[in-house]
């Protein structure tokens, strides 16, 4: 597996905590997460009034780093960087800390400017979503970082030395808050944010999150909604979520949070100072929505490594599916380019209706992942391949649409007597169950027809009159291979599409 992968550890040293990941990456700039360790430090509290981290402070760090590198040694990585982020760059005494913690764990740490901390945020959340404008937040320990985007190209940045930690050290009470401590925060944030004009400039735009006090509340969300398809990464949150977070959570003591399901117990005191922080941005940008980002700065920092010239993609699904190929599919990207020929030629002799555009971009998906389930067990492989589409670390796509290809990419004969959105009926549309029958036997036909996936069949050509369609193939010799499935595949199509078909085959041409 390893022949031409990079192995590289990345460790954040961050205000709130410390944490290494570790990704095999490929040449072309793919990735995958082989291993994460963390380590709650909290360094923005150890800060004294003077600004510095002092020396017994910095020696609690140097331990942590070095079962760090024992990981990184014991997984054979090729190449460490680290970065600290606001609570050693904005010290007193940063170049001290640095160089002590440099030397006693032999790991060469940089200091991620402000600058810097808001673009590689920049860089995690684009190549994780296919949207051309919009704003990102990176709510930290120690600072907070607002970035606007436009055409996929970053445009500004602010990075403010103000987080969920030290805001709650400077205005809450152990966790603890009254509306008038919300309300100095509140005017302590907007007395930054005015001084940028330039964050008045995206009236409308998705807020795209990082960070934990935004994948808690999503968490917190997604418990309370009960929520069918519990993934954080692409999570949206409405203005009424955020304001209902806003008018419950201060008001709560420390101690009963740290009840609540699905907010852990270490982040139950500063959850509400990130909120705080988060709304009033959100309400300042009149953001349309906020969208949870499972990437952010260590990714960031991995794409700005590994393609320092050009570290934003086109397109986050293609990125995306070029390197789930890599890792996790086990057939040939010849193969599945052929399945998706013979798909689009007969989906454009349907004539369908609705979105065109998506309709295709799922069935190609759908092809493309259509065999994970195999890598577990080959002949339950559709079972599998639901179930891996569904927990997948696939970008690009909405919830919604990564539910879609989950039941089209797994869809079976069998499947044409199910009404298979029930159970995630909070997330589909009702017109939904009707596409997922009539993309599954497309798809499936279409696989069917490359069943021994060496290309017999090398094209075909549909044409539909009224309720009849002819479907032509065309081969060099005659099918021998799958007829069972062709015919079993072609049956459920002809039932939910309400067609009668006339398959022709073979024709040498």
């Amino acid at each position: 597996m390893r022949d031409d992968l990079c192995r590289i550890g990345i460790i954040d040293i961050g205000s709130n905590s410390i944490r290494l990941v570790i990704y095999d990456t490929t040449p072309a700039g793919g990735y995958k997460i082989i291993k994460e360790c963390k380590s709650s430090a909290r360094l923005s509290e150890k800060i004294t009034k003077e600004g510095r981290l002092e020396q017994k402070d910095m020696m609690t760090v140097v331990p942590i780093l070095l079962q760090f590198k024992e990981v990184c040694q014991a997984f054979d990585v090729d190449k460490i960087r680290a970065g600290a982020t606001a609570a050693i760059r904005n010290a007193a005494n940063s170049e001290e800390i640095i160089t002590y913690l440099s030397e006693a764990s032999s790991i060469p740490i940089e200091v991620i400017s402000g600058h810097q901390e808001a673009y590689f945020g920049f860089l995690g959340v684009i190549n994780a979503f296919d949207v051309e404008d919009g704003f990102v937040i990176d709510i930290g320990g120690g600072s907070t970082e607002i970035t606007l985007f436009r055409g996929r190209r970053y445009q500004h940045s602010i990075s403010f030395p103000f987080g969920a930690v030290n805001t709650n050290v400077l205005f809450g009470m152990g966790g603890n808050w009254n509306g008038e401590q919300v309300r100095k925060l509140q005017a302590y944030v907007i007395g930054r944010l005015v001084e940028h004009s330039w964050l008045n400039t995206g009236i409308g735009l998705p807020l795209f999150g990082l960070g934990g006090t935004l994948r808690s509340l999503g968490k917190l969300d997604q418990k309370q909604r009960e929520y069918s398809l519990p993934n954080s990464h692409g999570y949206t949150m409405s203005t009424e979520t955020i304001d209902r977070f806003m008018s419950i959570l201060p008001e709560m003591t420390f101690e009963k949070r740290k009840d609540l399901d699905g907010l852990s117990k270490s982040r139950a005191d500063i959850i509400v100072s990130g909120l705080i922080i988060f709304q009033t941005v959100y309400q300042y940008i009149h953001a349309s929505s906020a969208i949870i980002s499972g990437e952010g700065l260590r990714e960031g920092m991995l794409h700005d490594l590994l393609e320092p010239e050009s570290p934003v993609r086109d397109s986050a699904l293609d990125y995306s599916l070029s390197t789930i190929l890599r890792f996790d599919i086990r057939a040939s990207k010849k193969h599945l380019d052929h399945i998706c020929k013979l798909a689009h030629s007969l989906f454009t002799s349907l004539q369908g209706e609705g979105n065109i555009k998506e309709q295709e971009m799922l069935i190609y998906v759908s092809i493309m992942l259509h065999r994970t389930g195999s890598n577990i067990n080959y002949y339950q492989s559709k079972r599998h391949t639901r179930y891996w589409l569904m927990n997948s670390p696939i970008r690009g796509l909405t919830h919604r649409q990564l539910i879609l290809c989950a039941m089209i990419a797994s869809y079976s004969t069998k499947s044409r007597k199910q009404k298979l959105s029930t159970l995630h009926k909070d997330i589909l549309l009702a017109s939904d169950e009707e596409w997922i029958h009539k993309l599954g036997t497309l798809v499936q036909l279409s696989i069917a027809l490359d069943g021994s996936e060496t290309g017999v069949v090398n094209d075909l050509e549909a044409k539909l009159h009224g309720n009849n369609l002819d479907i032509h193939l065309k081969g060099v010799h005659s099918l021998l291979l799958g007829v069972e499935d062709i015919e079993n595949a072609l049956k459920a199509f002809k039932n939910v599409w309400g067609l009668k078909v006339k398959l022709d085959f073979p024709s040498s041409v």
